[in-house]
């Protein structure tokens, strides 16, 4: 396997291992010490293939998961920031804020609009059926 194949497959691994422990706080040296690559490589990889580090990959990859839980409509800000593992819900919001320029709340205002919208835009035709 070449040099290249090898990276990928490599990410993917420590990819799915994020994803994996997204509930969780990981540093960068829990994320070498469990996938058994150094901080520098594991640096690089990122860089390469995400263009950004570890750390910033994984807070997206928290934001994402977020904002699927605010989606679900289930949960309150405060539990979804401690099923993150947030250190707080102000740190979640300023997080959360700083990926997707909106705060959770105005998010969750934004998903209902659009589905609201959404759920009006049934054409005639459809509702006949």
């Amino acid at each position: 396997m070449n040099t290249q194949n090898s990276d990928i497959t490599r990410m993917n691994q420590i990819a799915q291992y994020l994803n994996k422990h997204v509930h969780e706080r990981l540093t960068v040296s829990d994320i070498c010490r469990d996938n058994i690559i150094g901080k520098s490589q594991l640096q690089r990889l990122f860089h390469q293939y995400e263009g950004c580090g570890v750390i910033e990959y994984f807070s997206r990859l928290k934001v994402d998961t977020a904002k699927m839980m605010i989606r679900e409509n289930r949960y309150s800000f405060t539990e979804i920031a401690n099923a993150l593992n947030y250190s707080s819900y102000q740190y979640f919001s300023l997080q959360f804020k700083k990926y997707t320029r909106m705060s959770p709340s105005e998010y969750s205002s934004s998903t209902k609009i659009f589905t609201e919208n959404n759920l009006n835009a049934v054409t005639p035709a459809r509702a006949a059926t």
